[in-house]
């Protein structure tokens, strides 16, 4: 412990067996995800290009072969619709079947091959599905791929548009293949390349994501060692940024909490000595004194019969205080006709407030129900309102008013009394706070009064504000939810 802080409490981290467990899990699960993702990109854009480039290359093969189509039928010669083999340009059939490294075949209308530029299979008969569609027009043409083979079909016409016969071209595509096969394995290699850089950048991104996570867990791990201050952090992600910031203030909120705790400790052992200090004094002034009269001996004792009701009035209120800040859940909340708890409230006080003449006047603006634990909100709102009778002035007045909208409920306690300084108003409702610490004694005040009507107050989901000038007196407004609702307070 350094500083009055629990550090071990303050930064308790989960147990975990190893020690680099959380951060390496983290570091992985990051590395992981960007990997994966840029992996698949990687791999879904290769494969993209790879089969776009050999899908290209065909496509563009086969275009060739249509348009070396065109050109062939301008070299058929038609002579009034009969097709003239005599006049056709056989040369140049021969040399575009030479260019393609394939074959033409030329199919007149009895499906009898009246050319074939392999001169294999002159004055035969060739028949199939194809070629019959194509011969009598229910097909237009037909493009087909064979192992390393192109074959086109298409018709040849004269000029009444009638078909006269079919030509068949085959070229020949395993340089094209080739072609296709090693750009596939220059996509292969660049894929691998890329899976290789994104790799590599995948765990460059994954180490600088966790950098920060990295410098701030070593920070913790020092806080944890005890050396308590501030998380420095500089040229970090937002994230990271925003998240310093909030340990800082989780810090410096358990900082304060401690600070308010030390001091909470100081005032109840300074409090409970006093009247135990007081009560020995008294003790040993009757012990150093013989033949003491009766009537010293009576008036001691009922000094020391004071000072052990006061220890009781602390012991008592600071039980209560104890209760208070245990939360909603140990408040019994029933539906309570307010106008009748502030009549009861009221009528206990008013013997007090007129042993000085002060003047208690109560406005009721309707009726009102509310969901309320009855004994500590009236324990929360008296503690007000005897707050204004102490530190009144005589012949002084109260003042209070219980009014609602639709959702909350509204008590306002204004006094006439002697008002609180300025800058003592943020202080009052700490515990053992006094504005003036003997006039609080002198009225029996114990310094927690308004700290227990606060927490009461909170614990109904409400709130309090004080509104004060020297002088002029006090005016306390409360507001509290006329139907409560449970919220659960886990954090996931």
């Amino acid at each position: 412990m350094e500083n009055g802080i629990h550090t071990e409490e303050v930064l308790k981290q989960p147990n975990t067996s190893p020690k680099k467990k959380l951060h390496m899990r983290q570091q992985v699960v990051v590395f992981l995800l960007v990997w994966i993702s840029m992996v698949i990109v990687t791999l879904i854009a290769g494969l993209s290009i790879r089969q776009y480039a050999s899908s290209r290359i065909m496509n563009e093969m086969e275009d060739h072969v249509r348009t070396q189509a065109g050109y062939l039928a301008e070299k058929i010669y038609i002579n009034d619709g009969v097709l003239d083999m005599q006049a056709t340009d056989a040369a140049g059939i021969y040399m575009m079947a030479n260019a393609l490294n394939g074959r033409i075949v030329i199919i007149d209308t009895t499906y009898c091959m009246i050319f074939d530029s392999y001169d294999l299979d002159t004055q035969k008969y060739l028949v199939d599905q194809d070629i019959h569609e194509i011969m009598t027009g229910d097909s237009q043409d037909g493009m087909y791929r064979e192992n390393h083979f192109i074959r086109y079909a298409f018709p040849v016409t004269g000029q009444d548009d009638q078909i006269q016969a079919v030509a068949i071209i085959t070229a020949d595509i395993s340089s094209v293949k080739k072609i296709a096969a090693a750009l596939r394995n220059q996509c292969n290699i660049l894929l691998t390349v890329f899976i290789i850089i994104s790799l590599l950048a995948g765990y460059v991104i994954s180490e600088v994501s966790v950098r920060d996570v990295k410098r701030l867990k070593r920070q913790l791990k020092n806080m944890k060692d005890g050396l308590l201050g501030q998380v420095a952090l500089e040229k970090v992600f937002y994230e990271v940024e925003e998240l310093t910031s909030d340990i800082n203030d989780i810090f410096a909120k358990t900082q304060m909490l401690e600070e308010s705790r030390q001091e909470f400790v100081s005032n109840v052992s300074h409090e409970l000595k006093t009247p135990i200090t007081s009560m020995k004094v008294l003790s040993e002034s009757l012990m150093m004194q013989e033949n003491v009269p009766v009537e010293t001996y009576r008036e001691f004792m009922n000094d020391i019969v004071q000072e052990i009701d006061r220890e009781a009035q602390i012991i008592n209120d600071l039980l209560t205080l104890v209760r208070t800040d245990k939360g909603p859940d140990s408040l019994n909340f029933e539906n309570v006709d307010m106008n009748a708890l502030m009549d009861v409230i009221l009528k206990r006080l008013k013997p007090l407030a007129e042993k000085r003449n002060i003047e208690v006047t109560y406005e009721s603006f309707r009726e009102i129900n509310a969901d309320i634990d009855k004994v500590k909100f009236t324990l929360a709102i008296s503690n007000l309102i005897e707050n204004g009778i102490k530190y009144n002035v005589d012949g002084g007045w109260i003042r209070v008013s219980l009014n609602a909208d639709h959702k909350n409920l509204y008590i306002k306690v204004a006094d006439s009394g002697v008002g609180i300084p300025e800058d003592c108003v943020d202080h009052i409702f700490e515990r053992f706070y006094r504005v003036d610490k003997a006039r609080s004694r002198d009225t029996g005040g114990t310094g927690l009064g308004l700290a227990i009507s606060k927490n009461i107050i909170a614990m109904h989901k409400g709130t309090i504000n004080v509104y004060s000038e020297p002088g002029k007196g006090t005016t306390f407004t409360v507001r509290v939810p006329m139907n409560y609702v449970k919220q659960e307070n886990t954090i996931r």
